[in-house]
């Protein structure tokens, strides 16, 4: 997430991925909607987040394992 609204700048939100841009501050030739939104990136943001929480419970689980 970057928020530079203070500053004149835009608001993006989403990691890897963008997948929310809030325009804002001065800007020449500034768009209809102030803000877009691509689902598909926010789609695949969480895939990734569940893709690592699943790796992340199965090496816990292994090493929970190994102390057995």
């Amino acid at each position: 997430m970057k928020i530079e609204t203070p500053f004149d700048g835009n608001d993006t939100y989403g990691f890897p991925f963008t997948f929310h841009i809030k325009w804002s501050g001065m800007c020449f030739e500034c768009p209809e909607n102030p803000t877009k939104t691509y689902y598909g990136y926010l789609f695949i943001d969480f895939v990734i987040a569940f893709l690592i929480s699943i790796g992340v419970w199965k090496l816990f689980s292994n090493l929970k394992n190994k102390k057995s």
